[in-house]
Parts: C-alpha cells; sequence; structure tokens
C-alpha cells in the first residue's frame, strides 16, 4: 500500500456534511427554538419533545458550521433561536447554572446541574457568538465558565459531574469525559468565542488531566474514577448509567483518539508543545488497543489493562479516530498513519452511512441490526461527524491536497 495522501478523497468530506448531514438536522428545529432530536432510521420524529443541554449545545455548533459552509439563512436563524431558547428556559435565575431539561413549551423536566452538559453551554454559545456576533452570547458564555469554575470544582483540582439543582454533590463517580467535553469547551471560548485568556483556562483542565489522570506507568487515561479521583476497578458502580453507557473502570479508546486531537489542536493554539507528547501517546495506545486492522474502525472500549470488552464498534468512536488521524496525517506529516485512515474512512462509507435514508447508523456489533436502531436521540446528534469533517475540510484546504 502506498503512503501517498493523494489516495483519500477529502473532498468526500465536505460533500457529506452539506449534503447528508446537516440538511437533515435541520428537521429538529421548531418554532419555539427547542431542538427536538429524536428520529428514527428513516428521519420521522418520534415526538419525545424535549432536548437537554447536550442536545441544545451540540446543534448550536452543527448549525453553526452550516452557516459558516454555505451562508443559508436556515443555519443562522437555527442559531438565533436555539440560542434565545437555551438563555430563556435553560437558564437557572434563581440558583446559577443551568438545567439539564426542558420540554417543547420551555417547562424545566430535569432540574439537575450536570457539568457535561455544562461544557456544552460553554461550547455551543461559543460558535452561537461566532455565527451571530451576538455579544449577549458571549457574555453568557463567559459567565457559564464562572460558574463551572466556583460551584463544580472539586477538592482534588478536577470537576465534580453531577449536582443538584442547588449544587450539591449528588454522585461520588467522576469520570474523565465531561472533563474533557469542558478542555474542548473551553478551546472554543478562546478561539471562536474570541476570548483569549479562556485558553490558560483549557490550560489548567489539560494539565489536570495529563498530569493527575494520566496513568504514569503506562501512560493511557482511564475512564471512570471515585471520589478521590482513584481509577475505578473494572466491576465497581457495572451497572451505574453514565450517559449512554454504564460505569465500571475501563479505557475509552474513542476517548483516546478524541485526546489524540485535542491536545494536538490545544498545541496548535497556543498551550504547551509538550501536549504533542500526549496526543502522540494517546494515538498510539488507541491504534495499539482498539484498531482492526483487517476491516478498518476501533472497538471500544477495553479493560483497565487493554483488552478488548466486546466486538462493538460505535458511531463516534469512528469519527473521533477519523479526525484524530487526518490531522496527525495533514498537520504533522504522519505518513505511517495513512494506512488506518484510509481503512476508517472505508469502512465507514460501507458499514456506517445508511445507503437508503443518510445518516449514521449507531454502531456494528454482532447479533444487532444497524437498521433498527436511531438516527437521533438527544446524545446522537451528529456533532462528531460535523467536527470530523470540518477539520478534514479545514486541513485540506490549508495544505492544498
Amino acid at each position: 500500500m502506498t503512503n501517498s495522501v493523494e489516495k483519500i478523497d477529502f473532498t468526500w468530506f465536505r460533500g457529506h456534511l452539506l449534503d447528508d448531514i446537516l440538511p437533515k438536522w435541520l428537521m429538529a428545529v421548531t418554532d419555539q427554538g427547542l431542538f427536538l432530536s429524536h428520529f428514527d432510521r428513516k428521519w420521522q420524529p418520534l415526538h419525545r419533545n424535549f432536548g437537554t443541554l447536550v442536545s441544545q449545545g451540540r446543534l448550536l455548533y452543527n448549525f453553526s458550521q452550516g452557516y459558516a459552509l454555505t451562508g443559508d439563512t436556515r443555519y443562522l436563524d437555527a442559531v438565533e433561536s436555539g440560542s434565545q431558547f437555551l438563555l430563556n428556559h435553560f437558564r437557572d435565575q434563581q440558583y446559577g447554572g443551568w438545567y439539564w431539561s426542558c420540554g417543547l413549551d420551555g417547562t424545566v423536566q430535569d432540574r439537575r446541574k450536570d457539568s457535561y452538559g455544562h461544557a456544552f453551554v460553554i461550547f455551543g454559545l461559543a460558535h452561537a457568538y461566532k455565527t451571530t456576533g451576538n455579544k449577549v452570547l458571549q457574555e453568557a458564555m463567559v459567565h457559564t465558565w464562572e460558574i463551572f469554575a466556583q460551584r463544580f470544582r472539586d477538592p482534588y483540582g478536577g470537576f465534580l459531574w453531577r449536582m443538584s439543582e442547588t449544587f450539591e454533590p449528588a454522585d461520588p463517580i467522576k469520570s474523565q469525559n465531561p472533563v474533557m467535553h469542558l478542555f474542548e469547551a473551553l478551546l472554543s471560548a478562546g478561539t471562536v468565542g474570541d476570548v483569549p485568556q479562556m485558553l490558560d483556562e483549557a490550560r489548567g483542565v489539560g494539565d489536570f488531566v495529563l498530569g493527575t489522570l494520566v496513568r504514569k506507568a503506562d501512560r493511557r487515561l482511564p475512564e471512570v474514577y471515585n471520589w478521590e479521583w482513584n481509577e475505578l476497578p473494572p466491576d465497581d458502580g457495572a451497572q451505574r448509567p453514565i450517559g449512554p453507557v454504564t460505569a465500571g473502570g475501563r479505557l475509552d479508546i474513542g476517548h483516546a483518539f478524541e485526546w489524540a486531537y485535542l491536545t494536538s489542536f490545544a498545541a496548535e493554539n497556543g498551550l504547551p508543545a509538550t501536549y504533542l507528547n500526549y496526543a502522540n501517546t494517546f494515538m498510539l495506545y488507541g491504534l495499539t488497543l482498539g484498531f482492526d486492522w483487517e476491516a478498518g474502525g476501533i472497538y471500544s472500549p477495553t479493560t483497565p489493562a487493554g483488552q478488548i470488552m466486546n466486538q462493538r464498534k460505535g458511531w463516534w468512536e469512528q469519527t473521533e479516530t477519523i479526525r484524530a488521524l487526518t490531522n496527525f496525517v495533514l498537520r504533522h506529516h504522519r505518513t505511517d498513519l495513512i494506512e488506518p485512515l484510509e481503512k476508517t474512512i472505508a469502512f465507514v462509507k460501507t458499514s456506517f452511512i445508511d445507503p437508503e435514508y443518510g445518516g449514521w447508523y449507531l454502531r456494528v456489533e454482532p447479533g444487532v441490526a444497524p437498521e433498527t436502531l436511531e438516527k437521533g436521540n438527544e446524545w446522537k446528534l451528529d456533532y462528531h461527524v460535523v467536527g470530523m469533517c470540518m477539520e478534514a475540510i479545514r486541513l485540506s484546504e490549508q495544505v492544498k491536497v
């Protein structure tokens, strides 16, 4: 196999994004401004009539990218109405911060305070501000970080995950996942959100993860922890829900690739060059533990020791793998990574993209028919697909491939 990057069709990413992904998500936009993200395989609405901080924030990002690429005012209108609904209904005027979920009529459905959700408020508002120029959104973005730093920070240098409406700790389990998305959000706040000092805040978060959570022995990043940020064993809390998955000690290979990208992007934007050393480490163990060299794509998760736990390949894990590999190939000239990039793109095209109705299947797993799974829900917003495509577009235009 040749090491020529010219074998990879980077023009595919733009067409896939603009023709197959973003227009479908416009169906989530409502007159009220809440984004309703639940769709079946045929993109028929499931009428669950609620949204979360994650679904609202991630779709603000999606629609912001749509407007940036096309100038289509439907995307701009979605950003404006969606950000206004967020400000009007999700924000807690009494105790501060943001509620987890709201109904279509604006009624709060879940009043808890969740650091994962707050990270996506920062992220979504940063991109909404970039799109609209509305200073109110930038101010809300900065204020959200102030609340985050005051109310979610723990005594160990990290952040709590789930809290009550009044910011009382509600869960002893901790995860690197919301911290990772906070890091991502602060990078966005410092760049597209036009508040450069947020990059210093991002460094503080990144230094905590890289210096405290990454294992010293093998430089791998565990997924879940106890209250004191000690890694959980495999069977501790195995039935405890964490978003769309469950707790119990493990390594998330998708997050290894996500961190590989984020630390590379952070170094590109002025954070320490030593972050690139960690980016390479994340990439190496992601490929070593999870990559399917025969069919392409990655399996995730693994046990804490690095054994694959099942034959499941999730949709978002593939997008993060492609985004990180694209970054390393085009920005860092890693021609040795062209082969896994090429194989993963090919695997995605044949196994994940629905040839009949468009969009991505949720997962590929033995015994599970992907056609029976939803195309959209409060977690699957295709923001990972959008991020993958935007990175390919950004870098391929810079290097003229």
